[in-house]
């Protein structure tokens, strides 16, 4: 806005228009931004609230997950040739282990070659069960270093890998078998060229070339007096609980056990517990009321956090008895505690107890879930609310920028009517001024 307006004149215009707009302005702008400071309080309570809950949705859902509640957990003697993991589900129980044999891989090994020296040409057919690879071998490339790399790029470290072991003779090659068992067993035929590959093929029921360092072995090992034979150590022969063979010892037998594991789920009860006590802080922190200022937290009296809160509080204490029996107990303040140790123990002495809260449904956690759900989902009152809130918020920005146009005009007009009135006074003013210089003129009479 223009300062020179109304400077060649009586009245400071810029100023009085600006005094005047504001004048008319304080009220409505005091209204909408106390209306924008509570919305984005709201909004912002709404917030904390749906993350807190959402928190606690998570934490709801995972106890009655069936990989908590039906964790296992494997102990092993002392000294155990085996070692074992579970998955859940697993039946608890004692089985007796006797490793008997290891899987192991089958070692071929060439005769000596010199460093240099052209072993042949021709194509390399090595086969492991129904997997077959052929290398093609063509001079000069056909040393036994070339050979090895030739093998080696072929087949990718996929059923068979080459390397060289240089003794007092001179270089060896070596093909190793990448499977164990004996579905892993090589077989190595030679064909076309100069016929020198010959050196290289293997044949275990004909002539060959290569000489067996390791024969191909299967895993046995008998469990409760039924024997199981692997291609591999690791093996899953009890439903849920995979076994790794680690020594040989036949006649030896080593007991098994599986039990139940809470660790678990006492895990996703601390967490349970840890999200429904941050979810009481959120709902305390945005219902608050602070008598010293007294200044109310943005959802102070809100009918919707005081039904979920109530609807908590019922749940929990319909169930207060059931979970004391696995060491969940009420603090003063609604909040919760848990004890690990009484957790533990309470799973194995009141299993009854345990279903009835960990169950969906009408049990405990099927209840909270439901509340959770009422609030969080996207169907859910707090999101129902933040649209309502958003919307607010648009009623207000269209009201303001109503409040600009409005005082645009207003200011429009002031300026028209205090710009004419200091050119009124200006002119008023150089008329007076004139009257005067001819009253004070000396008469000529």
């Amino acid at each position: 806005m223009s300062t020179t307006i109304g400077t060649a004149g009586k009245l400071d215009v810029p100023t009085m228009v600006a005094q005047l707009v504001a004048a008319d302005r304080a009220q409505a702008d005091a209204r909408i931004d106390r209306s924008e400071r509570q919305v984005n309080a709201q909004v912002s309570a709404i917030g904390a609230l749906r993350s807190a809950f959402s928190t606690l949705g998570t934490a709801v859902n995972a106890l009655t997950s069936s990989d908590n509640l039906q964790a296992r957990k494997a102990i092993l003697p002392p000294e155990a040739n085996f070692s074992a993991t579970t998955q859940a589900g697993a039946a608890a129980g004692r089985y007796q282990i006797e490793v008997l044999a290891l899987a192991s891989a089958q070692k071929l090994t060439s005769g000596a070659f010199a460093a240099d020296a052209a072993v042949g040409t021709g194509t390399l057919t090595i086969s492991a069960g129904e997997t077959s690879i052929e290398v093609e071998i063509t001079a000069p490339d056909n040393t036994l270093a070339d050979i090895r790399d030739a093998i080696n790029a072929k087949a990718g470290g996929k059923t068979v890998t080459a390397s060289i072991v240089t003794g007092d003779d001179g270089p060896h090659l070596v093909l190793n078998a990448v499977d164990t068992g004996s579905a892993g067993a090589l077989t190595v035929a030679a064909s076309g060229g100069d016929g020198g590959l010959s050196a290289l093929a293997y044949d275990p029921e004909g002539v060959s070339g290569l000489t067996q360092l390791l024969p191909a072995a299967d895993a046995k090992v008998r469990i409760d007096g039924i024997e199981r034979t692997s291609a591999s150590n690791t093996l899953d022969a009890i439903d849920n609980v995979s076994l790794t063979l680690t020594k040989a010892e036949p006649g030896t037998v080593r007991e098994l056990r599986i039990e139940g594991d809470a660790s678990l789920q006492r895990s996703a009860a601390k967490s349970f517990v840890s999200a429904y006590n941050a979810a009481l802080g959120a709902i305390a922190q945005t219902t608050a009321y602070n008598t010293g200022t007294r200044v109310a937290a943005a959802l102070n009296g809100d009918a919707m956090v005081r039904n979920a809160t109530r609807e908590l509080r019922d749940v929990i204490g319909d169930n207060v008895t059931d979970l004391k029996a696995i060491g969940i107990t009420i603090n003063k303040d609604g909040t919760l505690k848990l004890d690990e140790a009484a957790f533990d123990k309470g799973l194995a002495a009141t299993p009854e107890a345990a279903a009835r809260v960990f169950s969906g449904g009408d049990g405990m956690v099927g209840r909270l879930d439901a509340v959770v759900d009422r609030l969080v989902e996207s169907d859910g009152l707090l999101e129902s609310r933040n649209d309502s809130l958003a919307e607010r918020s648009k009623t207000l920005a269209n009201q303001r920028s109503a409040l600009d146009f409005r005082m645009s005009q207003a200011e429009a007009r002031y300026r028209t009517q205090f710009t004419a009135l200091d050119v009124l006074l200006s002119s008023l003013q150089t008329s007076s001024d004139f009257l005067t210089q001819q009253l004070a003129r000396p008469s000529t009479d």
